[in-house]
């Protein structure tokens, strides 16, 4: 029921022997779980939930790909230092590992014990009890840790925590995190999808995985899988490219197409890798995200964009070229560029007319206005 006093009188008329609390608690748990499915595509009606486990849970899909290559490279135990709801836990038990489970909050953890009833939960502080628990695991087992990444303050409309962007503001800090390592010890992290590569220490990997087309997470691990960095698109498939960070690739003026590359290749600062991977891709500056190509290119990982033709920067002369065009319902895009779309959008003040794309990057150095149609 979607009407929260109809689903209470409902409630309160099957169960007349429920308190007014288990009555509230068992409305919000219906209304986390349909926020679980709408985010996340499951049924978690069986599923105990939290709001901020959900905001800072794995993605079925992600944790799933996650467990299968700890289980590949033939571990056997999983220590979860930042449990949580259970996400990344369930992920490992249904590959066969045994998992254990550490949860600071004592209601998480009762939640945890739930959810993820195979698990051995243990409650209380990971970086206190990971000492004394690491013993147990073999050469092939791994430490996984997902920090808490979220600080104190909340968006204007209080529904998600702002990011903390500093690393060794985590908790755990990202120092502590390698450290786990250097005792020989396999450690797997979650980290934000933005982390950059130059934060890896030397022998540790990484994969930058987005969701239809949205950066998720950052995989990093202390062992080498023959790549240093992948880029993984999840989608109707999951496509994957791997790298090292080679030298610059080509760059050139815009030509005939432009590509929007996969968010998980700018996250993974493997635009060059990927350019020098294709015949005819190019960079159209070493600021900009966009690539050019002559003739079409068409990969998973690219949208494809053609040209029609070169637009004035200045606002006043791309308003006139763009009603004379009779483009009024225009798309912009800017990556990286820091303009706010919408506030130019109004400025822009176009009468109404057709649809039309416009890009605005970095060209050789200077600033660029470019009317695109889409291709692929």
């Amino acid at each position: 029921m979607s009407d929260p006093l109809t689903a209470n009188s409902a409630l309160r008329k099957a169960y007349p022997e429920l308190g007014a609390d288990q009555i509230s608690a068992a409305l919000d748990q219906a209304t986390l779980s349909q926020l679980a499915h709408n985010r996340y595509g499951i049924d978690a009606t069986h599923l105990l939930l939290t709001r901020d486990g959900l905001e800072q849970g794995t993605r079925p899909e992600v944790a799933q790909l996650r467990a299968s290559q700890l289980k590949e490279i033939g571990a056997h135990t999983v220590i979860d230092m930042s449990a949580g709801l259970g996400f990344d836990a369930r992920a490992f038990i249904d590959q066969g590992l045994n998992v254990i489970a550490i949860e600071r909050d004592p209601v998480t953890a009762a939640y945890l014990r739930v959810n993820a009833p195979a698990a051995t939960v243990i409650e209380g502080d990971s970086v206190t009890l990971i000492d004394a628990l690491l013993p147990q695991l073999t050469s092939s087992d791994v430490v996984f840790v997902d920090p808490a990444r979220r600080s104190g303050r909340r968006t204007l409309d209080g529904s998600r925590a702002h990011p903390e962007r500093d690393p060794e503001r985590w908790s755990p800090s990202w120092s502590f995190v390698t450290s786990l390592a250097q005792g020989g010890v396999r450690v797997c992290a979650k980290v934000a999808p933005g982390f950059s590569p130059t934060l890896l220490p030397m022998q540790w990997s990484g994969i930058w995985t987005s969701m239809h087309r949205d950066g998720v997470e950052t995989m990093v691990f202390s062992w080498s899988d023959g790549a240093r960095y992948t880029a993984r698109m999840v989608d109707e498939q999951v496509t994957t490219f791997s790298g090292r960070g080679v030298s610059p690739a080509q760059v050139s003026p815009v030509l005939t197409y432009l590509y929007e590359p996969d968010v998980c290749l700018v996250n993974a600062q493997l635009l060059n890798d990927f350019c020098h991977s294709l015949s005819g891709l190019l960079r159209i500056d070493s600021e900009s995200t966009w690539l050019t190509s002559h003739a079409p290119i068409t990969h998973p990982m690219l949208r494809r964009y053609q040209v029609t033709q070169t637009l004035p920067n200045e606002l006043k002369a791309l308003r006139k070229s763009l009603i004379n065009l009779n483009i009024g319902d225009i798309t912009i895009k800017s990556r990286g560029m820091n303009i706010n779309t919408d506030a130019l959008r109004r400025e822009l003040k176009l009468p109404a007319g057709s649809p039309g794309t416009i890009v605005i990057t970095t060209e050789g150095g200077a600033r660029t206005t470019v009317l695109v149609h889409h291709d692929s």
